[in-house]
């Protein structure tokens, strides 16, 4: 199937399109529970290490991911020190990455490239457009990201790697928004979670023989 130029509606927030697709269309989670539980995946960024804290760069790189604002000619992408109050929520409790004026940056994962990413998402209720880009600036997804102002999860489980990531605010000059704790990896082989399953069955087999 051929999924290029499809767009749907999840949960009446999040505005999905997606464009030239494999054969297999990508998986969305907005729940990190449910990604972390169902790929395998690091945390690959959390921003803490990164140094210095509210200061404006034109990019940096950490852990292999070069983070760039878009603004030509105006150091532009900063991790953003927790204790925030501008940012949709109460406060920010830990750090998070963002930039000054209204949000664009860009996510360069091309270094090590994988097929599955996600990331916490501080939203203003403005509105917020990420695209996921693949080998050659091949866009795979964009999402159109209208939940209310507040902090949630989004990502991917691909079937082809993730070179990139653009994220665009609405309204960010205003409220703030950004990212925190990117999570890279991997989707589990079939095989992979079949063995997990049979395993666990027989885990559970035993230990209800051993009750008899």
């Amino acid at each position: 199937m051929n999924a290029s130029k499809l767009a749907f509606l999840v949960a009446g927030a999040i505005l999905v399109s997606l464009s030239g697709v494999g054969s297999a269309a990508p998986t969305l989670y907005m729940d990190a529970g449910s990604f972390i539980a169902g790929n395998s995946v690091v945390l690959l960024e959390d921003f803490e290490a990164v140094f210095p804290k509210d200061t404006a760069l034109p990019s940096f790189t950490s852990n292999g991911v070069t983070y760039t604002g878009v603004q030509a000619g105006n150091p532009n992408v900063l991790v953003a020190a927790p204790g925030y109050t501008n940012f949709g929520v109460p406060i920010t409790t830990s750090s998070v990455l963002t930039s000054n004026a209204n949000e664009e940056f860009t996510m360069d994962l091309s270094t090590d490239p994988l097929p599955v990413v996600g990331f916490d998402v501080y939203l203003n209720g403005d509105g917020v457009t990420t695209r996921w880009y693949g080998s050659g600036d091949h866009l795979l997804v964009t999402v159109n990201d209208s939940r209310p102002a507040g902090q949630y999860f989004l990502g991917f489980a691909m079937d082809e790697p993730i070179y990139s990531v653009r994220w665009t605010a609405v309204g960010g000059q205003n409220v703030n928004t950004g990212i925190d704790n990117v999570y890279a990896g991997t989707i589990p082989a079939p095989g992979a979670i079949l063995v997990s399953a049979i395993g666990t069955g027989l885990v559970g087999w035993l230990r209800r023989r051993k009750m008899l």
